[in-house]
């Protein structure tokens, strides 16, 4: 159930240069959210900026602490960056609708490019033990670029890290992961479920591949959303059967058929 609450700052950690984890202390919250979901968040400091901003729930101890990621790239960001253990949030959340795992399926496999490791390591958390074998395959252009989450993922996750440089992991983006999982699982088509989250690009791809190989896919898409609630229209995603989704209300997380890739990305 979504709720309006004040959130204290746990913990405020820089995991590499311009990413950070904050750990949140809201019980309201973290008893029920679930992968894919997330939250909305304005700080009760000067200078925060008039609307609240949305991230991805990174983990939950389904008690009292919420975990997210963000990284440094504008003003309430930056505010974020300098909080301290004891600072507030206003929070609303959790919002949207998450992934839904497959129970039929032997093998997940999440795929982050970028920052879009969030969703998906709380889903490889929660729903390890769904799954025969869980993948997690992680993207970025180089080392320094590259998320790797630490602590979070349990044990029978097995991880696979693509750098476009080749300077840590395989060379080669998270597609060519994916490709290469689902090419060496020897698995029928069905027995495979793929999860993502990163840039628009990167999804479509990924969806392109997963439609090509007759996979089913979800994915959690990433755009800019101010009310959380499909009121103001920001996050607006073209539907396959037409017209348009609201990732704040409809997704984040998709089925990735129910998204016309071709009009999203000419946006």
């Amino acid at each position: 159930m979504t709720c309006c609450s004040i959130a204290k700052i746990v913990d405020n950690e820089q995991i590499r240069n311009g990413c950070y984890t904050m750990k949140l202390e809201v019980p309201s919250i973290a008893g029920g959210c679930t992968p894919g979901q997330f939250v909305l968040l304005r700080g009760l400091v000067a200078g925060w900026p008039y609307l609240r901003r949305p991230f991805s729930i990174y983990s939950s101890d389904g008690e009292t602490k919420v975990d997210i990621v963000y990284k440094v790239v504008g003003r309430a960001t930056s505010i974020m960056s300098g909080m301290d253990a004891g600072e507030e949030f206003d929070v609303v959340g959790p919002l949207g609708n998450g992934f839904t795992p497959d129970e039929t399926c032997t093998h997940a496999v999440a795929v982050a490019g970028g920052i879009g490791i969030p969703p998906l390591a709380f889903f490889c958390q929660k729903y390890v033990d769904l799954y025969e074998h869980t993948t997690l395959v992680l993207g970025a252009a180089t080392r320094e670029e590259l998320l790797v989450p630490v602590g979070l993922v349990v044990q029978g996750v097995k991880m696979a890290t693509y750098t476009e440089d080749g300077s840590k992991g395989c060379r080669g983006t998270a597609l060519d992961g994916l490709a290469g999982v689902i090419g060496e699982t020897a698995l029928e088509k069905d027995a495979v479920q793929v999860i993502a989250c990163g840039p628009r690009e990167m999804l479509s791809e990924v969806a392109h591949l997963c439609r090509e190989r007759g996979v089913a896919c979800q994915v959690s898409v990433e755009e800019i959303m101010a009310c959380g609630i499909g009121a103001c229209l920001s996050c607006a995603v073209p539907a396959s059967a037409g017209g348009y989704l609201h990732a704040c209300k409809d997704g984040p997380v998709f089925d990735s058929s129910e998204i016309d890739w071709e009009r999203w990305l000419e946006t």
